[in-house]
């Protein structure tokens, strides 16, 4: 696709003033290890190639995975001043797969701002935008259920932050597509936009009639605010600023104007996420450095504050030295002190002290700690909260929650 080298370094801004291609695989691969060294048994087999080009690939269940493997390893999009249209679509999928790709590990790509907005309004012939069309038509078909430990089943359905993603897309490339003048197209993406939003809010519904599945409700409450978050960027993309008004009115802002729409399930959504929540929504950055608990993707941090079970995971994780044991136990201890008002990291030392032998004091994990982290694991008010049982922890978030639906009736 050019005659520029592919092992010629790439700059900030390498591939028409995004960022190169080779440095988003390298990110990926850096954010989630296993899905290239064969180390994880869902990823141990590297796909085949499924089009002609890397736009055309990405059918089936892990198709995100095989553009992201296809492009790191053919290097089919190279960084070029000046990409034409066909570069542009096949960087456009390389971003949506390393997206998708690294959403849900520790530390996320940050390209979905240029896939809804910027990639989306880009000029190209009719043949282009059809491709373009056709590989978020295979968005649907994505299962990232491997690669995430955020994700709830409903029934034969999974709803997940993975939809959002896909919203925005859709959302932006809505708009884009008014502005080309494909109003068949544009009337497409918003039939799926408006199926998807209503597949989330009769699941949601779905769980709150379920008495006993108030966790389920809770971690849905907060997929969904996410996801009309999502829809929200996508809606805002500057290139369609003029455009899709009545879309707009119909889809955004779903917690906040016009609360009725979608049965409401959106603003009750928000509602729980908000009381019960919210103070766990942040990104996890005291996470991030520590290498160790991006090994695997038995390690991937679930939906918070419900971190008991990951913390059980991280004792009992058998892949680690002691060394990187007391790296992730140290980053959690990071996040307690950071994030003020959060729970999940409470409940994850909670969930750790109760399953590895001699808990947080044990003699092969204390001397490997720092000196601080010691410290602050000694804090009566610390010690306090990861007493608290689980299940005590959790029944008293049914009750809030339940006591937040009841009022909003």
């Amino acid at each position: 696709m050019s005659d520029v080298p592919t092992d010629a370094p790439e700059g900030r801004g390498a591939f028409g003033g995004f960022i190169g291609p080779r440095t988003l695989t390298g990110l990926v691969r850096s954010a989630a290890p296993y899905l290239f060294d064969g180390s994880a048994p869902a990823f141990a087999r590297p796909p085949a190639p499924q089009g002609a080009r890397l736009a055309d690939d990405g059918d089936g269940p892990l198709g995100w995975w095989a553009i992201v493997r296809r492009a790191e390893a053919a290097r089919e999009v190279v960084a070029v001043e000046a990409p034409t249209a066909a570069q542009t679509v096949d960087y456009f999928a390389l971003c949506v797969a390393c997206h998708f790709a690294s959403a849900a590990t520790y530390v996320p790509t940050d390209v979905d701002t240029k896939i809804r907005d910027r990639l989306w309004f880009s000029s190209r012939p009719p043949e282009e935008r059809e491709r373009l069309k056709a590989l978020v038509r295979r968005l649907a078909c994505w299962d990232l259920r491997p690669n995430s430990r955020r994700w709830v089943a409903v029934d034969d359905q999974i709803v997940s932050g993975h939809d959002g993603e896909r919203l925005s897309i859709l959302c932006g490339g809505l708009l884009a597509l008014l502005a080309d003048g494909d109003a068949e197209g544009a009337a497409e993406f918003e039939a799926a936009v408006d199926d998807e939003l209503r597949r989330e809010a009769a699941a949601f519904d779905r769980v709150a009639a379920r008495p006993g599945k108030e966790r389920d409700l809770l971690l849905l409450s907060a997929i969904l605010t996410h996801n009309a978050g999502d829809v929200d960027q996508g809606l805002a993309a500057k290139g369609g600023a003029r455009e899709g008004l009545a879309q707009k009115a119909a889809f955004g802002e779903l917690a906040r104007r016009d609360v009725g729409r979608y049965g409401g399930a959106f603003a009750r959504a928000a509602a729980l996420y908000r009381e019960c929540m919210a103070a766990e929504g942040h990104r996890h950055y005291p996470l991030r450095e520590a290498r160790s608990l991006r090994r695997s993707p038995d390690l991937l941090l679930p939906i918070g504050p419900f971190f008991d079970g990951w913390g059980e995971t991280l004792a009992r994780y058998e892949g680690w030295s002691f060394d990187e044991r007391a790296e992730a136990v140290s980053a959690i201890v990071e996040g307690v002190r950071k994030v003020k008002g959060q729970v999940g990291y409470y409940r994850a030392l909670a969930g750790f002290h109760a399953a590895y032998p001699g808990g947080l004091d044990a003699v092969d994990l204390a001397p490997r700690l720092p000196a601080s982290v010691r410290r602050d694991l000694k804090d009566a008010e610390l010690r306090r909260l990861i007493a608290v049982r689980r299940e005590s922890f959790e029944s008293t978030l049914a009750k809030k929650a339940r006591a937040v639906l009841a009022a909003r009736r």
